[in-house]
């Protein structure tokens, strides 16, 4: 792959930026800084192959990662509590203030709706709003500070660091009307589970694990070393899972299940792992035949998916925040004030 087009945003401090995210022809990137003893983010969207403007607009506090419609309407959360939704060419649709709590990424649920968890200081409650009014659906209390949401199956998923020392909990509630299913509680800390047919893949401190969907059981655990942590998004790809730990760490699992006449039996098992220097950032990225990870020292580095080789890898400057995003042929990474995209070639 080749640098086809790079973008850096000028004149802000302390720059950190989200993970890209593309519809057909269109690459968004959400940055934030700081501004005037606050905080102020910019949505840009980029032609995905020219890097070329196609419109911006500021929100006036830090914003998270965005996430399209299928008719290419944005929807982002900010800090503020708000969230907030754009057409396809930028025009704003609608804010919704849920609360004055710092809010989570969102995630769309059930096709005409968006879920969101509040993150934080005396968070509390997880919101699902109507896509097209921005209306309030239902709202469930959770208990705490909640991590990434994922959906599956008319269910939604999130772990939420209760209140008060209380521990960890998994919660999963019904899309359609925010009632609770189940909750499985951890003495360990939980983070962006991944929502796939009827299991639930998440990282811990510790550990690797994987969910009943329906009931909420333990199905399988892997033990990580020193007790490092899968805090970051995770990439599932039929019964292999990519991960980053916190300590500079990439790493591949398969989840084998075994079914006999009365139940199956799921285990995890550790298939290779690779040391980076720094940190790692976002999540790992499928590139057709390589996984693409990026490090905040060593840029985009691309491994073998099968043993975790390294086959090459691409520059990126040093930032904050940042995350990959490959789509249609293309590698876009994101780190501090710079976007990168890389062609085929």
């Amino acid at each position: 792959m080749k640098l086809s087009w790079s973008y850096r945003l000028p004149k802000e401090r302390q720059i950190g930026t989200r993970a890209p995210v593309a519809s057909a022809d269109t690459v968004l990137v959400a940055f934030h800084y700081d501004k005037a003893d606050f905080f102020e983010s910019t949505l840009v969207a980029f032609e995905r192959m020219t890097g070329e403007e196609r419109w911006r607009t500021t929100i006036p506090h830090v914003i998270n990662e965005p996430v399209l419609a299928q008719d290419g309407s944005v929807y982002v959360s900010s800090f503020s509590g708000t969230v907030h939704a754009f057409d396809s060419n930028g025009k704003k649709l609608w804010d919704c203030r849920c609360g004055d709590r710092n809010m989570g990424k969102p995630c769309l649920v059930a096709g005409d709706r968006l879920a969101v968890a509040e993150t934080g200081g005396g968070a509390s409650k997880t919101w699902c709003l109507d896509l097209r009014t921005g209306s309030i659906a239902w709202a469930f209390e959770n208990h705490g500070h909640s991590y990434g949401l994922s959906t599956n199956n008319g269910r939604l998923v999130h772990a939420t660091v209760l209140a008060e020392g209380a521990g960890v909990r998994l919660h999963c509630v019904e899309t359609s009307s925010g009632r609770s299913l189940w909750a499985a509680d951890s003495a360990e800390w939980l983070f962006q589970p991944i929502v796939q047919d009827q299991a639930v893949l998440i990282g811990a401190r510790g550990s690797l694990r994987t969910y009943s969907l329906q009931s909420g059981d333990l199905l399988a655990r892997l033990d990580l070393e020193d007790q490092e942590a899968i805090d970051g998004q995770m990439l599932s790809v039929g019964n292999r899972i990519y991960f980053g730990t916190d300590s500079g760490r990439a790493g591949c699992a398969s989840l084998q299940s075994e079914r006999s006449f009365f139940k199956a039996k799921h285990s995890l098992q550790s298939v290779w792992s690779a040391a980076f220097e720094g940190s790692i950032r976002g999540r790992p990225t499928m590139t057709g035949n390589a996984v693409a990870v990026l490090s905040q020292e060593e840029g985009i580095v691309l491994l073998d998916p099968a043993a975790g080789n390294r086959l090459s890898a691409l520059k990126m400057s040093k930032g904050n925040g940042g995350g990959l995003l490959y789509h249609r042929d293309w590698l876009y990474g994101s780190l501090g004030a710079e976007v990168r995209a890389f062609g085929p070639g």
